[in-house]
């Protein structure tokens, strides 16, 4: 497992990035970030930062990842996701979701516990 981040760092509501192991890209190792999402009830949540719209980070351009309405939103082309579940909720990506991590909460710390 891979330590993403310790849990005190990400209040309920709020959101943190975290870097990921790289990927095998075509031309070599891909650097690939991910974020995380605490919700109000305490519950993380984990996605790979990239937009299936586009394969662009979600928070390209200022770096927010949620709308005025608590939606995930890549600000690129309007994507929008529900915090729960990763869902594609409205814009360009009918059918599609963001990609989940699995994570595992021990000792107030949130790992990754494996990627595919």
């Amino acid at each position: 497992m891979t330590k993403l981040f310790d849990l005190r760092d990400l209040q309920p509501g709020g959101s943190i990035r975290f870097p990921l192991p790289p990927v095998r890209g075509p031309f070599g190792p891909l650097s690939v970030e991910g974020f995380a999402h605490r919700a109000p009830d305490g519950t993380v949540r984990a996605w790979v930062n990239l937009c299936p719209h586009r394969a662009q980070p979600v928070d390209v351009g200022d770096g927010r990842l949620f709308n005025s309405l608590g939606e995930i939103e890549c600000h690129a082309h309007g994507a929008r996701f529900d915090p729960s579940t990763g869902s594609c909720t409205g814009g360009p990506c009918p059918g599609n979701s963001l990609q989940p991590l699995p994570i595992k909460e021990h000792d107030a710390t949130i790992w990754l516990a494996e990627l595919d």
